[in-house]
């Protein structure tokens, strides 16, 4: 906690990142669950998710409407059968209204296949970019750092060619994406 905080600036930090936890929590749950209103619930009208570590030659960067976003997710997730995505909060940095969190991220992907094994797992962080509004705290931007994968990763890359497909073709009609 920052040094030199009054008793009521201690309890308004605290209560801030138990809000982002909760946000964060629903984040993956939403996910998992492929409940995309508890997903939507998480994040600001449009948002900014930097996809450059997924190993995609020409992914879209910049804002995204968060329908986009989200019709991305739901073709890379009906090719897996579960999921499980952990995010753990490590560091807080708030300005005002504004806060940088970074998280460390896993997730795994399970997927039953004849050739192969069934599980995929991602590892490393979140970096992302919070604003508090009127409705509580959403995320605006996320950053998905990737340090490693573990298992068969032919069990989500018919998934990421899908989501790459719905991101490219909101890219191409001169929409948001």
């Amino acid at each position: 906690m920052p040094q030199a905080m009054s008793l009521e600036q201690q309890v308004r930090y605290l209560l801030d990142r138990a809000e982002i936890a909760d946000v964060m929590g629903r984040y993956c749950l939403g996910m998992d669950l492929r409940d995309w209103e508890m997903y939507r619930s998480c994040w600001t009208g449009d948002v900014t998710f930097d996809v450059d570590d997924f190993g995609f030659d020409d992914a879209p960067s910049g804002p995204l409407g968060i329908d986009t976003w989200i019709a991305s997710l739901q073709a890379f997730f009906a090719r897996l059968e579960r999921s499980q995505h952990v995010k753990y909060p490590v560091s807080y940095a708030f300005d005002g209204d504004r806060a940088e969190v970074y998280a460390i991220m896993q997730g795994k992907h399970w997927r039953t296949r004849a050739d192969g094994e069934p599980l995929q797992t991602v590892v490393g962080y979140y970096r992302d970019l919070y604003l508090r509004t009127p409705d509580g705290w959403k995320m605006s931007a996320s950053k998905e750092v990737l340090f490693w994968n573990e298992g068969d990763f032919a069990v989500i890359e018919p998934g990421m060619d899908d989501m790459l497909g719905v991101l490219r073709a909101a890219r191409q009609s001169g929409g948001k994406q």
